[in-house]
């Protein structure tokens, strides 16, 4: 028998599934049974991998898995100024479209210096016409 992935809310669906038509067909020890078994025991049965871990597992996992809830906030704080800082009604589009890509930089935690590559210089290419 092939061992096929499923969660434990899938498996507990399943296992209900298999008694509601057992008792449909009129075979109602045998829903019994289902209704009886754990969902361990349904899904061994059926050949099911119970696919996620157990809650503790993943509270351990999720511990250190991330940024902290002020780093968030700071990252926030720091998109957040930065969009303040290019909101004017002077400011044109081009102004505004770097802000958001520099938030969105921000966001994304990628380092704001690393794109410099979009200097002042645009403002010297309108010289020329």
């Amino acid at each position: 028998m092939t061992t096929r992935s499923a969660t434990r809310e899938q498996a507990e669906r399943k296992k209900s599934q298999a008694a509601a038509f057992m008792e449909r067909i009129g075979d109602s020890d045998r829903a019994d049974e289902f209704d009886d078994m754990s969902v361990d025991e349904y899904a061994e049965q059926r050949g099911l991998q119970i696919a996620n871990p157990t809650r503790k597992a993943r509270k351990a996992t999720m511990a250190g898995a991330g940024p902290t809830k002020t780093e968030l906030q700071d990252t926030i704080d720091s998109a957040i100024e930065t969009l303040n800082e290019a909101y004017a009604p002077e400011a044109t589009r081009e102004e505004l479209a770097t802000a958001v890509g520099e938030a969105l930089d921000i966001l994304n935690g990628e380092d704001e210096d690393s794109d410099d590559d979009f200097g002042d210089s645009d403002e010297d290419e309108d010289e020329g016409e």
